[in-house]
């Protein structure tokens, strides 16, 4: 008779064929995918920092480079052959696609006068023409110059740096391909050429190709090793090929889809939607699993094939809908998210479960219709049913043990840091992790703060007070740790005003007057050498100027630090017109933590209320609502303590794993507590009904556990940090629930029925 009732039953292969023509409609969206090569699509289009370096880009111009980082093998890069070749690279550097400017060691302008003449001429005006006593020469004044050390060239004269800067549009894609093809040739002709040398390339171009070089790199690896991981959990469950074929088509179908319609509302690849294929296997499986194991466990009571399908559906199908739906709920709080990546994220594996639900009750059950099914032998019933008589027997212990844990983890909440570093988001399996570590120990930084600093007038830059407050802040950044290099146009000033006065003992390194500044900016201007201006330094009305920092080795917090301590040097010393705060790209992936996990506790909050109430509604008892409240937060925070415990540091995955995992972890506590009220229904007392749950669902918990834990920590063979990070703290959290439900739940279960008995005992006592 159920197979009657059921059209899916009736009729597999046409529910099958309906099924595969959702799963190409919706497939073929993935051929619209694009890949994403922007280093800012993690950051809130509309978001005020991003407005603000936008602004500031506007004034100054974008940071796309390319640093080639030169090593001669150890040998100092001032000899003769070495600034030839040097020299040569940089000539190749211009013809580079979209480049607008090239600073070398070589090009860099020297600034000369005599009584006759003023000058700005190369640092080294024919490199292949340069004898040993200049070779001297030209390292004595590089390692001398404030501007040279540590930027173009390293402390032990081993290291140069030629840095590009290029033209890009706002969609720069096919430009950035270009750029990083063009540059890694140049490397390898240059390297060819030179035996003994070697070019290494790093900046913000290079970068924009890693994320999207990230991206695939999941694609090729983690899909893969999800699906093979997948294969080996369904058979350890299910202990049979053809049904676990079955459950690995509905989750491949479900992913796949998904991903095409993403891809027809015009999602792009990045190292955020990347994930989501892994995601979306990994929360469907355990549904599909429940399901082939209860109509497998049903051919052993003896039913035949399609009455045990049937069965499996009808049994499963509002525990799955509630879990589903809880799970959708935790995925759409990610909306609430600052960063465009996790938003995304969370609407793809929201509309994939969504597909797995369809699929998993239309296009399995006529699958596993069609398939020969053997009975399966529930041989772990009689190991659930021995760890629910140890729960009850000692529940007071263990629910005394449990909140020692909770607690102890509560503590180790404090050891957490939030920190991360920007520039080793990528691990070393990555060229440009490779060369940005290497350009970091052996020349300069890669983290840049930018400020821009205001006269609040036209042609105020050029005032002797404001060069002279703009000198102090410049001397105040070069004394903080981690700061290796600061460009700022006071350098300028005093560099033509010492040459103007070549020979003459002087007692400030500043004029006083307002017009002398601007005769000398006017006439370094056009004294530069072809491609330098100073229009990335000064603002077309000349009212503000650019003060760069470049740090070395220095986390998020280490930047937010000093973010904190500039603006607040400028607020005390210089008038308000001067005051601003850091901007830049680094600056902002600095405060990215904070800001999506600000924006998320708001998440968290509405999906932990938004579960309640779904659970309170669904098991018809606000009780087991409030319940489900307190019981799914332990996971997250017994999780984050242990992290704390292990590893401290957390980053931008942190800020979301809370409110994702809220709909995860609440499956278990789904399961156990509609059990639970369906035994206390039928007249089991409290210890009969744990034991009941226990035997019932209690390998159901199991598998749920089991695959959420190693389906999320496939993400940690991702080579970029934010879905490492993601993949293992989610895995913790989910591993930390079974521990809640299995051993806390039960005891808290026990005793809140032992107090409603002896409320209820004195009620009677009174009549």
């Amino acid at each position: 008779m159920q197979k009657l009732r059921n059209p899916v039953l009736r009729f597999p292969r046409l529910t099958i064929a309906l099924c595969l023509a959702i799963f190409v409609v919706s497939a073929i969206g993935i051929f619209k995918f694009t890949l994403s090569y922007d280093t800012r699509v993690f950051f809130n289009p509309e978001g005020a920092d991003l407005a603000k370096l936008r602004d500031f880009e506007s004034k100054y111009g974008q940071n796309n480079d390319v640093l080639m980082v030169l090593w001669a093998g150890g040998r100092k890069v001032t000899e003769p052959d070495v600034l030839a070749a040097l020299g040569e690279l940089v000539s190749d550097a211009w013809r580079l696609p979209h480049s607008t400017r090239v600073d070398a060691l070589t090009n860099f302008p020297r600034v000369t006068a005599d009584a006759d003449s003023f000058a700005v001429a190369d640092l080294v005006p024919e490199p292949s023409n340069v004898s040993p006593m200049e070779a001297d020469e030209i390292e004595r004044i590089a390692l001398s110059d404030p501007l040279v050390r540590n930027r173009l060239i390293s402390d032990d004269a081993r290291t140069t740096g030629v840095l590009v800067n290029f033209n890009l549009p706002q969609e720069a894609s096919a430009e950035v391909q270009e750029i990083v093809a063009a540059s890694r040739a140049l490397a390898e002709k240059f390297e060819a050429e030179h035996p003994g040398m070697e070019v290494k390339l790093t900046g913000n171009v290079m970068l924009m190709a890693t994320f999207s070089e990230a991206a695939m790199s999941d694609v090729k690896v983690l899909i893969p090793i999800s699906l093979v991981i997948t294969a080996i959990v369904m058979f350890v469950f299910v202990r049979a090929i053809l049904p676990s074929i079955a459950i690995l088509s509905l989750l491949g179908l479900s992913s796949a889809a998904a991903m095409g319609l993403a891809g027809w509302y015009g999602y792009e690849i990045n190292t955020g939607t990347v994930a989501c294929p892994i995601i979306i296997m990994t929360v469907n499986m355990a549904a599909a699993v429940r399901i082939v194991t209860t109509a497998l466990g049903a051919l052993g009571r003896g039913l035949s094939r399609h009455e045990a399908i049937a069965e499996a559906v009808s049994m499963n199908l509002w525990p799955v809908t509630l879990t589903n739906a809880t799970t959708m709920v935790g995925f759409l709080a990610m909306n609430l998210a600052d960063a465009p990546p996790l938003r995304q994220q969370g609407n793809v594996v929201v509309v994939g479960i969504f597909l797995a639900y369809f699929f998993t009750f239309t296009w399995l059950p006529a699958l596993l219709s069609l398939m020969p099914l053997r009975p399966a032998v529930q041989r772990s019933e009689h190991v659930m049913i021995l760890l629910g008589r140890f729960v009850n027997r000692y529940y007071r212990q263990l629910f005394f043990l449990c909140g020692v844990i909770v607690v102890s983890c509560a503590v180790w909440l404090g050891e957490i840091r939030l920190d991360d570093d920007f520039a080793r988001y990528f691990d070393t399996r990555f060229e440009y992790r490779q060369d940005s570590d290497f350009a970091e120990q052996n020349l300069t930084g890669l983290n840049i703060v930018e400020f821009d600093i205001g006269s609040g007038r036209d042609g105020g830059v050029f005032e002797p007070g404001y060069q002279e407050k703009l000198a102090d802040f410049e001397a105040w950044l070069r004394g903080q740790p981690g700061v290796v290099s600061v460009i700022a146009i006071p350098e300028i000033t005093r560099r033509v005003h010492e040459a103007m006065h070549a020979g003459s003992r002087l007692d400030d390194g500043m004029p006083n007057d307002r017009e002398t500044i601007a005769q000398y900016f006017l006439l370094y201007e056009l004294s530069l050498p072809y491609g330098v201006s100073l229009n990335d330094q000064i603002n077309v009305s000349r009212s503000s100027s650019r003060v760069t920092a470049i740090l070395r080795e220095m986390t998020s917090s280490e930047i937010r630090d000093l973010d904190e301590r500039a603006t607040n040097w400028l607020a005390t010393n210089v008038p308000s017109e001067m005051q601003a705060e850091a901007t830049g790209i680094n600056v902002l992936f600095a405060n990215l933590s904070g800001v999506n996990i600000r924006s998320m506790m708001v998440a968290t909050l509405v999906s932990v209320l938004v579960i309640a109430v779904v659970v309170g509604l669904a098991l018809r008892s606000p009780v087991y609502g409030a319940l489900s409240i307190l019981l799914n937060m332990l996971p997250s925070l017994v999780g984050f303590g242990l992290w704390g415990l292990l590893y401290q540091d957390i980053g931008l995955a942190a800020s979301v794993v809370t409110a994702m995992t809220i709909g995860l972890v609440v499956d278990d506590t789904i399961y156990f507590l509609l059990m639970y009220q369906q035994a206390r229904e039928r007249g089991l007392d409290p210890e009969g009904a744990i034991n009941h749950v226990f035997a019932t669902v209690g390998v159901a918990m199991l598998v749920i556990t089991v695959s959420l834990t190693i389906g999320f920590g496939t993400l940690v063979f991702s080579g970029f940090e934010v879905n490492r990070s993601l993949g293992a703290m989610t895995a913790l959290v989910i591993m930390s629930n079974l521990f809640i439900d299995w051993l806390m739940l039960p005891p808290v279960m026990r005793i809140m029925e032992n107090a409603r008995a002896r409320a209820a005992g004195r009620a009677a006592g009174k009549i």
